[in-house]
């Protein structure tokens, strides 16, 4: 049986020191988000001398954690000797002293998190991807929605005008700058506001806001009431329609108390994915169950692709950009990112 766990206040208290937390927390914004049945490949499955370790995941209720959740139920995260507990309650940012306290193990979050801190000598470390965003005839994961009756065409048609982001300071703003620029628009000119998504929506609809960046199944829902997209700035801002934006990271302490930690948790998670890939059905079901999204949306909505393997070029643009938008100075190496 799966066990969720909701989020939680309280708990053993962090070893990081207080000012470092809070410059982390401030810095970055980005608080989100073949055998087998279905034709993935198997799994090696824990070696007999390896004991079970007990892992508490911490994800949002999204689609970014779906192939996790499926891969509990599947059994694969037991396979490889993980006992793994699913704990919804914040990711990205604030996620980080929860892992560093021992209360989660392993958190989803945006790449910006990782790095910032990773920046400030925090001992966390990325350890595998989640979600890609990918090319559909029926639209792509992240879209840029403006009113059927707009006059903004395309990203430099932006310029000057007020836009909902999910998060300031890492990857919503810097995804929607770069593809203003590179659309020839001018970056610095926009007025860019934090929405939650489902606030951005409603702003949206209102005429509070000109466009909203934002992410399935809220871009199916939109466009079904007659807005348009304008473009994927992710996928621009990356030159990558297929990049991978999300990734679950570890502390370094974590890994070096549990050997081969990150290779059973890597292995347990591509099978998740090549299961969640490979059976659409099952997927949406577990996206409805966990979102409590309608349905009959989730049925529009295209799915992502889901992927433990780290997007090694996202994560190093990423880094660039933070750099670029002065949240941090130098960007680390990747060998200090992304667990070997």
């Amino acid at each position: 049986m799966m066990r969720i766990r909701r989020a939680r206040v309280g708990g053993r208290r962090a070893a990081l020191p207080a000012a470092a937390l809070a410059l982390l927390l401030t810095a970055t914004g980005c608080t989100l988000v073949g055998s087998e049945p279905g034709g993935g490949s198997g799994g090696g499955g824990a070696s007999g001398d390896e004991e079970t370790v007990s892992m508490v995941a911490g994800v949002a209720a999204s689609q970014s954690s779906t192939a996790l959740l499926l891969g509990i139920e599947q059994g694969f995260f037991e396979d490889e000797g993980i006992d793994l507990t699913v704990d919804y309650a914040a990711t990205g940012a604030a996620a980080i002293p929860q892992v560093l306290n021992g209360q989660q193990q392993v958190a989803l979050g945006g790449i910006s998190a990782a790095v910032t801190a990773v920046s400030q000598d925090i001992p966390v470390i990325i350890v595998s991807g989640s979600v890609n965003d990918r090319e559909d005839p029926e639209g792509t994961q992240y879209q840029t929605l403006v009113p059927a009756d707009s006059d903004v065409q395309s990203f430099a048609d932006l310029s000057g005008r007020t836009v909902a982001v999910n998060s300031l300071q890492c990857c919503w703003e810097f995804w929607i700058r770069e593809a203003v620029e590179k659309d020839g628009g001018d970056p610095s000119s926009l007025n860019l506001v934090q929405l939650p998504f489902a606030d951005a929506v409603t702003a949206l609809r209102e005429g509070e806001v000109d466009a909203i960046s934002t992410v399935q199944p809220f871009a199916t829902g939109l466009r079904q009431d007659g807005f348009r997209d304008i473009g994927d700035s992710p996928a621009i801002a990356y030159d990558d329609p297929d990049n991978g934006n999300t990734v679950f990271y570890m502390a370094q302490s974590f890994i070096d108390e549990n050997p081969g930690i990150v290779e059973r948790w890597r292995t347990a998670l591509q099978r998740s994915a090549d299961y969640a890939n490979s059976d659409a059905e099952a997927t949406r079901a577990q996206i409805v169950e966990q979102t409590g999204t309608d349905a009959a949306l989730i049925g529009d909505a295209p799915l992502p692709q889901y992927s433990a393997e780290v997007d090694r070029d996202a994560v190093e643009k990423e880094a660039g950009f933070l750099v670029k938008y002065g949240v941090i100075d130098e960007a680390p190496p990747l060998s200090e990112l992304i667990a070997p």
